[in-house]
């Protein structure tokens, strides 16, 4: 049981955190409804993609230890339903929680610069976090489909990295911290239309317990897959 935990720590501490914090310096669309996009694409925006059901499953424990982190990251979402019900969707996937901003455009195009007015939204998440600082939180990066595959990887990797860095800012511990840039390889609405692409330049969260959890978790379940 333990040569199976501290296999599951190597994962999360070197498998998921080697994606890789690193610091560095280098109007909005309405909220998400049925009424403004296709009913597809409002369904897609409300479904964890398959990137991030990866990075749950990767750290997923199994077993009745498995069952009690569920319940346990089950018992944030009231919360941060109540803290950012008016700007993201919160899902629970597996062992994990996704956090999907209503809005996207949180960046120019071809820019990594966060938005003035998308820096109130990032707070609150923040603030969130901040509520629930057992976890580790993978900053998922997009772009829309405009340039090049290896322009866009980068790009949305950059962005990553900024809403990271301003989240430490705001008070987050940067080694909760981890970044990953996806690029185009994940659209949520059509690339087909302005609105589309602005809402596809964007960030989501994905929320998972830390190791002190999973070892407590164990310590207390006393079984993993």
């Amino acid at each position: 049981m333990q040569r199976n935990f501290v296999s599951k720590s190597i994962i999360l501490a070197s498998a998921l955190l080697a994606v890789g914090y690193t610091n560095m310096s280098c109007k909005s669309s309405s909220k998400v409804s049925k009424n403004d996009i296709s009913k597809a694409e409002y369904q897609a925006a409300i479904t964890p993609t398959n990137a991030q059901q990866e990075n749950i499953a990767t750290v997923s424990m199994g077993g009745t230890s498995g069952e009690e982190l569920k319940r346990i990251m089950a018992g944030y979402v009231p919360d941060l339903n109540e803290n950012l019900g008016d700007i993201a969707m919160v899902d629970i996937y597996d062992e994990g929680l996704v956090v999907t901003m209503n809005k996207g455009n949180f960046f120019d195009v071809n820019s990594y610069i966060i938005k003035e007015e998308a820096k109130a939204d990032l707070r609150k998440v923040a603030f969130s976090l901040n509520q629930m600082p057992n976890t580790f939180v993978v900053v998922g990066g997009h772009t829309d489909a405009t340039g090049s595959y290896k322009h866009n990887k980068k790009l949305s990797r950059m962005r990553a990295v900024q809403v990271a860095n301003y989240l430490k800012s705001s008070g987050v511990d940067e080694k909760r911290l981890l970044v990953e840039g996806y690029g185009k390889d994940i659209p949520r609405y059509t690339n087909n239309t302005m609105k589309g692409r602005d809402k596809n330049r964007r960030v989501d969260f994905v929320i998972v317990a830390d190791n002190a959890v999973r070892e407590s978790t164990i310590n207390t379940m006393g079984s993993v897959r």
